[in-house]
């Protein structure tokens, strides 16, 4: 059965500092915040405005490289709406943004960005799918997939390195009639949950990323997934974003949630700040 008081478990407040150790994602994460702000509800607005706008907001922030490492797309973000969340890669043209109108009021959006710390060098990505209808079926499974993904990290303690907690993913994803369809073309397994954060080295002086940092970047990620050769270190970030499909209802939307978590020594701590998103719309 479900876990009915999933937001009994997180804190979803975009302030809360004790979850943000990533400026690059935590400016992207406002920006996004803001772009919702300024344009849900009004009518006609496209996939390419609402990403123009989001990325023009990152670009306020001088410490990060707003247009990101994974491209294409271009920039290094995506915004899809409707029917066009199912995808299979984001470097596939026809996943770039369109002139697709939002629907607003009983539509899907999915929101995807990979900006850089300046300072640091280290990868800051998001992503977040959100349903703006009142269909309880399609809102029940959003909160399933939410779900699916607390009861990964309540077993983080538990796991001994990467391998382990993939598989584990795999199990819990089948308890809770869903799978994943994560694709990563720098992958050499078929599937995967996530991959670390990878960073550049002298990147101050720089005033955009050159095509020679984002092959770095992309190409020195690490994979969690049945086959990982690597363990979790001090101080290391990396991703937990399942790409989530109903085994058993295949027109329910394809959910996709990007958390962070930062290997520490006491354990593990996740970034969760896009719950903050969810909750507004009910999603949680």
């Amino acid at each position: 059965m479900m876990r009915e008081k999933v937001t009994d478990m997180i804190n979803y407040t975009l302030d809360n500092k004790d979850l943000i150790f990533n400026h690059a994602r935590e400016n992207a994460v406002r920006s996004l915040e803001q772009t919702l702000n300024e344009m849900y509800g009004i009518d006609e607005v496209s996939e390419i405005e609402f990403a123009s706008r989001w990325l023009e907001l990152m670009s306020e922030d001088k410490e990060v490289f707003a247009r990101g490492w994974y491209s294409p797309p271009p920039f290094g973000l995506a915004v899809l709406s409707g029917e066009r969340l199912n995808f299979d890669s984001l470097r596939n043209k026809e996943f770039w943004p369109t002139e697709t109108a939002i629907d607003w009021k009983e539509g899907l959006l999915y929101a995807y960005c990979s900006p850089v710390n300046k300072e640091s060098g280290l990868i800051g990505d998001m992503s977040v799918t959100l349903y703006f209808g009142d269909d309880e079926k399609i809102r029940e499974h959003f909160r399933n997939c939410r779900a699916a993904v607390q009861d990964i990290f309540e077993q983080l303690e538990k796991v001994k390195d990467p391998n382990e907690l993939y598989e584990l993913s795999l199990e819990i994803f089948k308890s809770r009639g869903l799978h994943s369809n994560v694709i990563s073309r720098t992958d050499d397994q078929p599937s995967n949950l996530g991959h670390t954060f990878t960073h550049l080295s002298d990147t101050e002086a720089k005033d955009k990323l050159t095509s020679e940092d984002i092959e770095q970047l992309s190409s020195s990620r690490k994979f969690l997934n049945g086959k990982a050769e690597w363990n979790f270190e001090e101080d290391m970030q990396f991703t937990i974003e399942p790409q989530l499909l109903s085994v058993s209802d295949p027109s329910l939307p394809k959910v996709t949630h990007h958390f962070v978590v930062r290997k520490t020594v006491e354990g593990f701590a996740v970034c969760n700040d896009i719950d903050a998103l969810l909750n507004r719309f009910g999603l949680i």
